[in-house]
């Protein structure tokens, strides 16, 4: 921004065949009166039976604590199967929670139905890799069978998000005076931020095409930063807000000055200066 007197303003910025074989055929005959399971890619698994097939999707998912993740799980009729089925899941990990969209289906003999599962994690849901298990019970049919289960990985990981910085000067700045820097945090992550450190340095100095042709010089060395003084952790909750907005004294913030010095400072007016913001924190 610039002030009232040109000086200042700011930006922004993958043998045994034969053998083989034979095995698999001996098998079929052995159980070929009850119910031969099939896994396939995806996390799925089906009956030959009259009943219901249960494929999920991917079979595997990674996501940061705090937020939720989706999987596709798609149930289709087997074998003249027909009637209502009701998806369900075991294995999720502390502080977890899941929910089927829709909760229940109606499956007409040949057809598939999907529903979305939810699972939401939360603050205090442990790190690591969680084996789900995703099941379904059946409407009664004669000779039907309940559906065979389905495992999936939940793989939950500390967030990976950033936070970001920026500021506003005011109010305005001229030779001897000095100014505060409300910062501004935005906090994208699903949880309190609870931020260690806060930096600010000029970074360059553009001055107008004026000054530069007059050959009026202003540089770094004609402002100073004093950085943020407050207390750490600085707790910012999900959304923007600004230090005033954390009701941080004034005292505190940063504060840039302009130098009134014994040189011709003519080349600073109109001049934009530029900020580099810097931080860290973490998640709670």
């Amino acid at each position: 921004m610039q002030n009232e007197s040109g000086y200042f303003r700011t930006i922004m910025r993958r043998t045994t065949t034969a053998a083989k074989v034979l095995l698999v055929g001996l098998a079929v005959m052995l159980v070929s009166a009850g119910t031969i399971f099939a896994a396939g890619q995806g996390g799925s698994q089906g009956s030959t039976t009259k009943g219901v097939t249960i494929q999920v999707n991917p079979a595997s998912r990674t996501v940061d604590r705090g937020d939720p993740v989706s999987y596709s799980v798609s149930l289709s009729s087997n074998n003249g199967f027909s009637g209502s089925v009701t998806p369900t899941i075991s294995g999720l990990p502390a502080s977890t929670t899941a929910a089927f969209a829709p909760a229940a289906v109606t499956l007409a003999s040949g057809k598939t139905a999907t529903v979305t599962l939810t699972v939401t994690t939360t603050a205090t849901t442990p790190d690591g890799k969680a084996d789900l298990t995703v099941g379904a019970t059946a409407g009664a049919a004669a000779g039907a069978s309940q559906p065979a289960a389905v495992v999936v990985q939940l793989i939950v990981q500390s967030s990976n998000k950033t936070f970001s910085i920026s500021g506003n000067l005011y109010p305005h700045l001229s030779p001897g005076a000095t100014a505060p820097l409300n910062l501004t945090i935005n906090n994208p992550t699903n949880k309190d931020l609870a931020l260690t450190s806060l930096s600010v340095a000029i970074t360059a100095i553009n001055r107008t095409p004026a000054a530069v042709a007059a050959g009026l010089p202003c540089t770094a060395a004609d402002y100073v930063v004093t950085n943020y003084s407050g207390p750490y952790p600085l707790t910012a909750k999900v959304g923007t807000w600004t230090l005033e907005k954390l009701l941080v004294d004034e005292a505190h913030w940063p504060k840039i000055a302009m130098l009134d010095t014994t040189s011709n400072q003519d080349g600073c007016k109109g001049a934009t200066v530029q900020f580099a913001y810097s931080g860290a924190g973490q998640g709670s």
